[in-house]
């Protein structure tokens, strides 16, 4: 059958829509079904291009072990207020994104609950673990209003319970939360004890913001998240107990040879030891004065020795005085800044890390010990020089850089099977049930000659000491897969130290190379319009 031509033209166009409309649903459909195949296989494979200097918005590989190696299901219950100020839009939405890739490299053993706590139910759950309700300011109808919410996450593992109160900073919620993890999920909390009776800074903050300078207590809640601490005043209790870790920081008054002989058969007895001493007193008028703390002998036995004088770096932070009615504020080479130039590469403590500042340090000196393994963490740069005493000149006004410049250590690592200090004493051999001539297993001991590096004053200023005191503690006590997502989060970008020519040239480019770009320019574009024929 022939259709007339003005039918067929009709038909045709009929088949062609047809057609075409059949590619497009079939297109659509097929573009669909892509996208889903991808996310259903993006869910199970994450994986993410980060561009950052030290992958900060990537999952680092010690997270993805550690969820690897969960045996059981941890729960982790997410109250966010549904009105948040504005700064807050992107902690949650990072939240969000890093528990679903930590819960992807689980393999369902994380489960991640994001609850809304407007309900009261919700509200009465997140009260009773201990979450509390936050003051925000939300600007809302062009008005600002105070209203509470909450910002608090909780870690559950049966009836072992972590919690993070308050997400303010994307830039330790990795570390946090796999922290509190690994907490729940381990066998039992590591004990960390702080030795006391040798005046010792206290672990709590005093009263007045003047005495804060004299206290741990930054970090000691720190090391609260992952440990559990406590004191030990060995003049009182003699022994040590359980605990895994030794911190002896800020003693001031000698140690009697009892105290010492329970060091040193807690430190063959496989455990760690870390040391953040002085051998000179810094007082308050810039006084200095050198005091004995009656260890030098037994350090010196175990492979590290501490030097009564101070040691001064050209490369330093700069520090502020009072005269009189004025402050002022200047270089301070008594405040070393080691820098990661100068830091071991390959021990985790201090490999990822950028620098330290050790104010009015000492420098330590190695010996050779068979069967222990010295490792200089950090140096300072080779422009140093040191200044003994008795006298000591801290006026930052007169101090002079001398001419015979050197490398000093500054921390040191000793790793191995120590021989007691007391070996061959045989009165100290029989007063003991347990008495250790050597090592029983490996154990650690960490010396820096300088205490003053952790208390709160210098950590506020200096995050990264902070960051350096727990990385010693995590190494010694735990493992290095904490201080791995620690580090990511603590970066700093110095600018470089220019000399004064290279100033010059920055401030003649800044100032005059602009201007006369955009002048040549204009020059430029005049001559090319004049040169451009007219034409009606």
């Amino acid at each position: 059958m022939h259709l007339p031509l003005t039918q067929n033209v009709v038909y045709m166009n009929f088949l062609n829509r047809f057609k075409y409309a059949r590619d497009s649903y079939f297109i659509t459909i097929l573009i669909v079904a892509i996208v889903l195949m991808v996310n259903f296989i993006a869910a199970r494979h994450f994986m993410r291009i980060d561009l950052t200097k030290n992958q900060f918005y990537a999952v680092s590989d010690a997270s993805k072990t550690i969820m690897r190696d969960l045996e059981d299901i941890v729960t982790v219950k997410v109250f966010f207020s549904e009105k948040l100020p504005p700064n807050l839009f992107a902690v949650r939405q990072y939240v969000h994104d890093i528990l679903d890739e930590l819960a992807s490299y689980s393999k369902g053993d994380l489960m991640v609950d994001f609850l809304n706590p407007e309900d009261s139910k919700i509200r009465q759950e997140a009260f009773e673990l201990g979450i509390p309700e936050v003051q925000m300011n939300i600007v809302e109808k062009d008005k600002l209003e105070v209203k509470n919410g909450f910002l608090g996450v909780a870690v559950v593992y049966g009836d072992r319970v972590e919690i993070l109160p308050v997400v303010q900073n994307v830039l330790n919620v990795e570390y946090d939360l796999v922290a509190a993890i690994k907490k729940v999920t381990a066998q039992s909390t590591p004990k960390i004890a702080f030795l006391t009776g040798h005046d010792e800074p206290e672990l709590t903050q005093r009263a007045g913001v003047d005495q804060m300078r004299d206290t741990y207590a930054l970090f000691k809640q720190a090391l609260d998240h992952n440990y559990q601490v406590e004191t030990v005043n060995l003049a009182e209790s003699g022994t040590f107990s359980d605990t895994d870790t030794l911190l002896i920081a800020g003693s001031k008054t000698a140690f009697s040879d009892e105290e010492k002989y329970a060091i040193d058969q807690f430190l063959l007895s496989g455990r760690n030891a870390i040391l953040f001493l002085d051998s000179i007193e810094v007082k308050p008028d810039l006084q200095a004065e050198a005091f004995d703390l009656n260890l030098s002998d037994m350090l010196e036995h175990y492979g590290v020795g501490i030097e009564e004088q101070f040691v001064l770096d050209q490369l330093n932070e700069r520090a502020s005085f009072n005269q009189g009615f004025m402050n002022f504020i200047v270089p301070y080479p008594f405040w070393i800044k080691a820098v990661h130039q100068y830091f071991d590469p390959e021990n985790p403590i201090v490999a990822a890390m950028d620098f330290i500042v050790l104010p009015w340090a000492s420098p330590l000196n190695v010996f050779d010990r068979e069967g222990v393994n010295a490792t200089v963490l950090a140096y300072t740069t080779p422009n140093a020089w040191l200044q003994p005493g008795p006298l000591f000149n801290l006026d930052p006004s007169s101090l002079q850089i001398s001419s015979e410049q050197y490398q000093y250590p500054l921390a040191v690592l000793l790793e191995g099977e120590f021989t007691s200090f007391f070996s061959g004493d045989e009165d100290w051999i029989k007063s003991s049930d347990d008495y250790h001539e050597k090592s029983t297993q490996t154990g650690r001991l960490l010396l820096v000659g300088n205490s003053r590096f952790i208390n709160d004053h210098f950590v506020n200023l200096y995050g990264q000491n902070m960051l350096f005191a727990l990385n010693t503690v995590d190494f010694l006590t735990l493992d290095d897969s904490l201080i791995s997502i620690r580090s990511k989060s603590s970066f700093d970008f110095p600018l470089k130290d220019l000399s004064a020519r290279d100033r010059q040239l920055v401030k003649f480019t800044g100032i005059w190379l602009m201007p006369l770009a955009v002048i040549l320019f204009g020059v430029v574009r005049f001559v090319l319009r004049r040169r451009k024929p007219f034409s009606l």
